[in-house]
């Protein structure tokens, strides 16, 4: 895909807040190629309420990616991810190392999965914020900073597995910055790699506008507000 085209040759369907659609939007945002994303909640609600026969592509619920020119139209976060990488410039060359990065896009998927409480079918109590803060949460930084150590990660030229890890804990200690300390003790190298993906100068100009228009809401709803609730309960 050509970086100086100017007319978007995705949509993409989204709520209005980054989460899970960041995973797809900042690979955009990164090569600086033109998305068109549709976050009204009538649109998105509209394309959901159609039976699966009537759906251009058989859904539950957002991201979906929809090609203007074609109409072929693709749902779950890494199925797109991986649709679009290769026209971006953001595929591995050999065929271990797309499924490695496959692997790291869904440990990410699966940490978004746990903070979000399996999408918000079920709140934050105390005792359950507290084993995944200070265990399941340091496992799987863990999990991400070896896999960096062992070359998986950061290297020379960035791939989707790079960004998805930026989309994840990037615009996590963006909107929790509670959380910072705990990247920064548990995953140092990876830190350092989300700090380096973010200051892409087309990303962090996305990022800048995104938070202008959404602030600091991270995954919305009452799952955020439990979320919150335990982060303050830690600070007290």
């Amino acid at each position: 895909m050509s970086q100086q085209m100017t007319t978007p040759a995705y949509e993409l369907y989204y709520w209005p807040l980054p989460f899970r659609g960041c995973f797809v939007s900042y690979l955009f945002a990164y090569c600086d190629v033109p998305l068109l994303e549709i976050s009204e909640f009538e649109a998105i609600e509209e394309l959901m309420s159609r039976s699966p026969e009537a759906q251009e592509i058989p859904f539950m619920g957002p991201p979906v990616l929809r090609d203007r020119a074609s109409g072929q139209t693709l749902s779950q976060m890494p199925a797109i991810v991986m649709h679009v990488s290769g026209e971006l410039g953001l595929m591995p060359d050999a065929p271990f190392d797309v499924a490695m990065s496959l692997k790291l896009l869904m440990d990410c998927n699966d940490i978004l999965m746990e903070i979000c409480r399996y999408n918000g079918s079920l709140m934050w109590e105390r005792e359950a914020w507290i084993e995944f803060r200070t265990a399941r949460l340091p496992r799987w930084l863990a999990i991400l900073e070896a896999s960096l150590q062992r070359g998986h990660l950061g290297g020379d030229p960035v791939t989707f597995a790079d960004i998805g890890v930026f989309a994840l804990l990037g615009n996590m200690t963006r909107c929790l910055p509670q959380l910072d300390g705990d990247v920064l003790q548990h995953a140092p190298g990876i830190h350092a790699l989300c700090e380096r993906i973010g200051a892409k100068p087309s990303l962090a100009d996305f990022v800048a506008l995104q938070e202008t228009a959404y602030g600091n809401a991270y995954c919305g709803g009452q799952i955020e507000q439990s979320i919150r609730r335990m982060l303050a309960m830690d600070a007290s």
